[in-house]
């Protein structure tokens, strides 16, 4: 049985699933699909297109779904996605994609606080942490399980590895590799983000070798194509190795450096 508020408004044209909680004065809006066990607080609101998942929960006054802020944004846009059992806390803003047929995506158990921003047609992995304040800008990504500290900026379609740690406030200009931790000012690696690594079972002997990959990115001469063919050449690589590797290769914007 779903619980909603009299004082909430449900467009005829939203599909709503079982045992839904949703509070005074929320507004859902034609086009949304509310999975079964969502929970909306007040006053938060969701536009369609957007689809979300199973057990999610968004808290007052979240905002999902408006348009892109795109200054001259002209045609009709896409939607949102939301993965099964995220949690969006107070005054987050996720933007539906710019682009018709599209949306911007959030995986699955991701955790968003208070007043971050997700920017249209990003696309965020699963279980993902933004801390309040934090913004990503249009068309970033954010690999799984990576962790984005409060009132860090990551311009718009730039790239965050899987398992990263970003410690801010800081602007990201760069794409960040897989498995880093980034702080400092000037903005840069600091070391393996160790502990993520060990929650998700990498052994001593795997992070050893993800250590001596980045050395050789890092510390050698060459071009980065040439430090690539090297890591490849010295052994069967392991999934987070192919991981690190296939990101710096189809690196865009250049890629942060520093320790590990």
């Amino acid at each position: 049985m779903n619980d909603i508020a009299l004082t909430s408004y449900i467009d005829p044209e939203a599909q709503l699933g079982q045992d839904l909680k949703i509070g005074p004065g929320a507004f859902v809006g034609a086009n949304v699909i509310l999975r079964d066990g969502c929970e909306i607080g007040q006053n938060a609101t969701i536009q369609g297109p957007a689809i979300v998942g199973e057990g999610c929960r968004i808290f007052p006054n979240a905002v999902i779904g408006l348009e892109a802020q795109v200054v001259d944004l002209q045609s009709a846009s896409g939607g949102v996605e939301i993965g099964a059992g995220t949690t969006i806390r107070e005054t987050a803003t996720i933007h539906r994609s710019m682009h018709q047929g599209q949306n911007t995506i959030i995986g699955r158990k991701c955790y968003i606080m208070v007043g971050a921003h997700v920017g249209h047609d990003s696309r965020v992995g699963d279980e993902v942490v933004l801390v309040n304040h934090c913004s990503l800008g249009g068309h970033a990504e954010v690999g799984d399980n990576s962790f984005i500290s409060n009132f860090i900026g990551v311009h718009q379609r730039m790239r965050i590895g899987e398992g990263v740690i970003l410690v801010g406030p800081i602007a990201v200009r760069k794409d960040v590799p897989p498995f880093v931790k980034m702080a400092g000012a000037p903005f840069r690696v600091v070391g393996l983000n160790v502990v993520g690594l060990r929650r998700r079972g990498v052994s001593a002997e795997v992070r050893a070798e993800i250590k001596r990959a980045y050395g050789i990115l890092f510390n050698e001469p060459g071009t980065m194509a040439e430090k690539i063919e090297k890591i490849e050449a010295q052994a069967p690589l392991g999934v987070e190795i192919q991981s690190v590797v296939e990101f710096v290769r189809n690196s865009k914007n250049g890629i942060y450096q520093g320790r590990v």
